[in-house]
């Protein structure tokens, strides 16, 4: 038998929590099971309002996974990291183009600070996406294929249907954008920040992941105890995210704020060197990328929400049309001038004018 052949990774046991007094944001849950419920949705509704265009993260519950699901994925991710570096890298994604299918390695060398994680990304499972994966991921593909799925229908459908009663839209208006069949690029990322010495965490300024806002739809992060994720409240003051055993983070992200006309928040977030009880830890994290299709252009809908509040657009934020795909493109390979040292500062202007803020 293959030695990169893993036929049951190992039960995966979640990191200890950090017994470190920390400053928390305070997060709303939104409870999803609701919305089968008699006045659920307009209860959600309600609750979203009370937040949502001040900060767009928060919790989702009564999501339908179970720990276990949670738990059997981390699994994988784990095995998958495990794999030697020369079988990961026949996988690297081309990042130089915009692609973030497949593996990023992490930087090494003079570079280290500026890229502290490894990745895999697993994108749609359609036929515009087939390509060569490790036997890992190829042994347990039905499984990996049924979790992205659900998140998709079970989470991401649902929230989009609410913030389009919210926006006093049609309800299908973003789910349509938002076709799994269609093409256009989702994914499920297994993700690994590495330990680093606290000399090598000081002279990146304790920063693991520098602020950033993220270029998609909507970004799910499942349970992970390592501390680290911090956001940036609407006053600029960064606090760490909790991650409860039963919740899924969820933030708001670039393609929804441009769809929304500014009114649903693409926040900022970055992250940092875990507490000293969890900074020798390696910090795994679980996360899905919901992005619209690719042709859809990033437009603001027309809302009597946003004219009400006098919010509605009247011009084009790009000097030009841009479609989804043109942003993820666009934001990936610049990330990746400056991840690969091709350029010593970060770029500011993504395209069409408009620009990506910094937060370091």
């Amino acid at each position: 038998m293959s030695p990169l052949h893993i036929e049951a990774p190992l039960p995966y046991e979640y990191p200890s929590e950090t017994k470190e007094q920390l400053e928390y944001a305070e997060l709303e849950a939104l409870d999803i099971s609701k919305l089968n419920q008699e006045g659920g949705k307009q209860a959600l509704a309600k609750q979203v309002l009370k937040f949502i265009n001040k900060n767009g993260f928060f919790y989702v519950v009564g999501h339908g996974f179970s720990e276990e699901e949670v738990r059997r994925q981390y699994a994988l991710c784990e095995a998958f990291f495990r794999l030697p570096l020369e079988e990961k890298l026949k996988y690297e994604c081309d990042t130089a183009k915009g692609d973030f299918r497949g593996y990023k390695p992490q930087s090494t060398g003079k570079l280290a600070t500026r890229d502290n994680d490894e990745r895999y990304n697993i994108p749609k499972f359609t036929p515009e996406h087939e390509r060569p994966h490790p036997q890992l991921i190829r042994d347990h593909w039905d499984e990996i294929r049924t979790f992205s799925l659900k998140i998709h229908n079970d989470v991401l459908l649902p929230l989009l249907r609410l913030f389009a009663y919210v926006l006093e839209i049609d309800e299908g208006y973003l789910v349509e954008r938002h076709r799994y069949e269609a093409e256009g690029l989702e994914y499920l990322r297994y993700m690994k920040y590495h330990p680093r010495s606290a000399e090598a965490d000081a002279q990146a300024g304790n920063i693991w992941a520098k602020g950033h806002t993220d270029y998609n739809t909507l970004t799910f992060l499942f349970h992970q105890p390592v501390a680290g994720l911090q956001v940036q409240t609407p006053e600029g003051k960064w606090k760490y995210v909790r991650s409860p055993r039963d919740a899924i983070i969820v933030n708001i992200a670039d393609a929804l704020e441009f769809l929304s006309g500014g009114y649903l928040k693409s926040t900022v977030h970055r992250v940092v060197r875990p507490p000293e009880d969890q900074a020798d830890k390696p910090r795994l994290s679980l996360i899905y990328f919901a992005r619209p299709e690719a042709n859809i252009l990033l437009k603001p809908v027309s809302s009597p929400l946003l004219r009400r509040l006098g919010l509605q657009a009247e011009t084009e934020q790009f000097s030009h049309d841009v479609t989804a795909e043109d942003w993820a493109r666009a934001r990936i390979a610049k990330d990746h001038r400056f991840r690969t040292g091709l350029v010593d500062q970060r770029e500011k202007e993504i395209i069409a004018g408009v620009s990506q803020k910094y937060y370091d």
